[in-house]
């Protein structure tokens, strides 16, 4: 009797240590630094095969993307990749630096009219600045993108030999790129893009990776995804 008290007392005890050993290690899951990325959901209209796009104007993202690694870092990396992924494409960069600097809310303006509209408002577009600045480069089309949330975490991620945990830091973003025609300011793509960058070995003032990282590793999941293949060339 006493044989089986010992051997059930032996089994709890066993059992207990499992489910706190479980426990731990799903707490310590939620500081681990692993930067994810992905598309997170696309819109394409189903009459992009009408349009013909030669040109394409990339506007910077918003809020303005400037980071000590240098201006428009991350949009200079979307238009480096659109152009390598597609040659038979102009893509240009409008100049708005002044423009965004004196209304950092400009391109966000616009994208709450498209999403209001589902679609863009060409006279409206055009007799605001960042329009008539976007018309002088007589594009077919515009990609327009915001970042809509940023966060920042700390944590840990495992070190060369998967024996130890060392300090950590991420930053993470999710952003919007929209393709507009800038014939009839219809939404001819969307996406949602979810970006992630992360610092192993962080200082005592707990640095996190640049927001341009997060995003630009978010471009290089979602540059695959943009169907400029579907539009007429010619």
């Amino acid at each position: 009797m006493n044989y089986n008290k010992i051997t059930c007392l032996i089994t709890l005890l066993s059992t207990l240590s499992s489910i706190l050993f479980f426990s731990a290690c799903n707490e310590l899951q939620d500081y681990i630094i692993i930067p994810r990325n992905a598309v997170l959901t696309t819109y394409k209209s189903p009459k992009i095969d009408e349009y013909k796009i030669h040109s394409i104007t990339l506007l910077p993202m918003a809020p303005d993307d400037t980071t000590d690694n240098g201006t428009y870092f991350a949009t200079n990396h979307f238009l480096n990749s659109l152009k390598q992924k597609f040659p038979n494409i102009k893509f240009t960069v409008p100049l708005v630096d002044s423009i965004m600097a004196s209304d950092s809310l400009t391109i966000v303006k616009v994208i709450d009219s498209i999403e209001k509209l589902r679609r863009l408002d060409l006279k409206y577009f055009f007799d605001c600045d960042i329009g008539y600045a976007v018309g002088k480069e007589s594009a077919d089309a515009m990609i327009i993108g915001r970042i809509e949330k940023v966060t920042k975490k700390k944590g840990f991620t495992a070190s060369r030999i998967y024996s130890w945990y060392q300090t950590a830091t991420l930053i993470s973003c999710q952003f919007t790129y929209y393709l507009i025609s800038l014939k009839d300011g219809r939404v001819l793509w969307k996406a949602q893009v979810s970006g992630e960058e992360g610092y192993s070995l962080a200082s005592k003032n707990i640095l996190y990776p640049p927001l341009d990282y997060a995003i630009s590793n978010g471009i290089d999941k979602v540059i695959d995804k943009i169907p400029l293949t579907d539009i007429k060339l010619e």
